[in-house]
């Protein structure tokens, strides 16, 4: 059977500090409007593509709305 020559390499402790900071600092960095911002991620990533039909159906939309003042 195959086994280790030895103990884990001495760097692994340093870089799970590393990681752990890292991920601290990524949480910290999200902050409290990181559900906002994807929102908007998501809403660019459907609207982007159909650009055209997005602003046509905006015009419409507001179209009827000021009809309807």
């Amino acid at each position: 059977m195959n086994r280790p020559a030895g103990p884990l390499s001495p760097i692994a402790p340093l870089q799970d500090q590393v990681l752990q900071r890292h991920l601290v600092q990524c949480a910290k960095a999200r902050g409290r409007w990181f559900g906002l911002a994807l929102l908007a991620e998501r809403v660019q990533g459907v609207v982007l593509p159909r650009l055209a039909t997005t602003a046509a159906l905006s015009a419409v939309t507001l179209g009827l709305f000021a009809h309807w003042l």
